[in-house]
């Protein structure tokens, strides 16, 4: 059986392919996007530079947040932002009442 005929290494290879043009072409999607959510506060946590706190939508979808400004549980807010590299946190840079 001829190397070329083996399942593995053409799967193998396509996958390594991939790998590469992905990687040479940047067609990787932006792990941080901006963000537009509508919620209510909950879990409000005062830090040294502002505020955390989780914002759940009308789906019931949970989001946490940080905020440079004062925030109280059980408001509803319109907030937009950037999120974390890892896509953990929601850096807030507007936030209206909703």
């Amino acid at each position: 059986m001829s190397i070329i005929n083996d399942k593995y290494v053409l799967t193998a290879s396509a996958v390594i392919l991939v790998i590469a043009v992905i990687s040479l072409t940047g067609i990787v999607p932006d792990p941080s996007p901006n963000a537009e959510i509508t919620g209510i506060a909950s879990d409000v946590r005062t830090t040294a530079n502002g505020n955390t706190f989780v914002l759940t939508d009308s789906h019931g979808s949970e989001t946490k947040c940080f905020y440079t400004e004062e925030v109280r549980a059980g408001n509803v807010y319109t907030v937009s932002g950037r999120y974390s590299d890892d896509g953990t946190i929601l850096f807030v840079s507007r936030m209206g009442r909703g």
